[in-house]
């Protein structure tokens, strides 16, 4: 069956690659009008649940609450992000932080669908015009939350307010989004990632792992910088012989910012054990295994991302 009659979402086709029912929903949002799509996740196997259309009712009665509330929740966000913002988009003149306001930057926010879950879990999926990756707008729960992946409601989507790690969301692994500086040589978002399997929570390893991190966390900023130019240093001939290198970052020209240029800081990432922990980078001379750095231990040590999962 391709085709239904719901009593409360009306007539919907089923998307049997993505695997989810859908039709197209009016939508208006701060006075304009487009057609978004509505994603309800269903496999064929199942049926839809009247937990799904209890969420579908709840978010037109609350409509109006969360189209009050969005504008300020929006606005934090882009002046959170600014600095990323300005390095990767060439930000018009209203558009920058010291003239931006709500309204302005409410222009940049797209809206595409409005995705269901099985546990009946409801969002956007939506862009902003900076970014052409999809992000969602979670607007089930006490607050209207916005995270840069996508993929959240399409997942596993869960949410906890863990004793030591604070709120975390599920997406393969416990994950929060936070703002770091090290050294005063690179400031940048990143997650915090506590590895889980789906219904899986947090681990006592996990926790007193972190604890650890965040105590030794200014001296680890501190010796990150000289770690990792020792490392390059040490390595050079090999990283070369993978990346054509440019004279700026070649053994003699290298410096301290320079060689930030080549790292890109995603995630802090806790082994489910408690063995492991350390930042998972991205790194221009390998974009397949990208760079590890393991804290959790004597010193600091480098490897491939996947080091730290084992």
């Amino acid at each position: 069956m391709d085709k239904l009659n719901d009593p409360v979402f009306g007539d919907l086709e089923y998307n049997k690659e993505e695997g989810y029912w859908t039709k197209k929903i009016d939508f208006t949002l701060f006075g304009f009008e487009k057609q978004i799509d509505l994603m309800v996740k269903c496999s064929e196997e199942e049926d839809i649940t009247d937990v799904q259309r209890k969420a579908y009712k709840s978010y037109f009665d609350s409509f109006q609450k969360l189209e009050n509330e969005f504008p300020a929740v929006q606005f934090v966000y882009y002046k959170d992000h600014y600095e990323e913002i300005n390095r990767i988009w060439p930000v018009d003149e209203e558009l920058k932080l010291e003239n931006v306001n709500e309204d302005a930057s409410l222009d940049t926010f797209v809206c595409k669908s409005l995705y269901i879950d099985r546990n009946g879990n409801y969002g956007w999926l939506a862009e902003f015009i900076w970014d052409r990756y999809p992000i969602t707008v979670v607007l089930s729960g006490d607050k209207i939350r916005i995270y840069k992946d996508w993929e959240l409601l399409v997942t596993d989507y869960d949410i906890v307010n863990d004793e030591v790690f604070g709120e975390m969301v599920y997406d393969y692994g416990w994950r929060k989004s936070v703002k770091m500086d090290i050294n005063g040589l690179k400031e940048f978002w990143v997650e915090i990632v506590a590895g889980a399997y789906p219904g899986k929570g947090i681990t006592p390893e996990q926790r007193k792992n972190y604890l650890e991190y965040k105590e030794k966390e200014e001296d680890f900023f501190d010796e990150i910088p000289n770690a990792l130019m020792t490392y390059y240093l040490e390595n050079y001939d090999e990283i070369a012989s993978w990346y054509d290198m440019p004279t700026k970052y070649n053994k003699q020209n290298i410096t301290m910012d320079s060689l930030m240029e080549l790292i890109e800081f995603h995630s802090v990432y806790f082994n489910r054990d408690g063995k492991r922990y350390g930042w998972l980078c991205g790194c221009e001379w390998d974009d397949v295994h990208g760079l590890a750095i393991i804290l959790s231990g004597d010193e600091i040590e480098f490897g491939w991302d996947e080091d730290l999962f084992n």
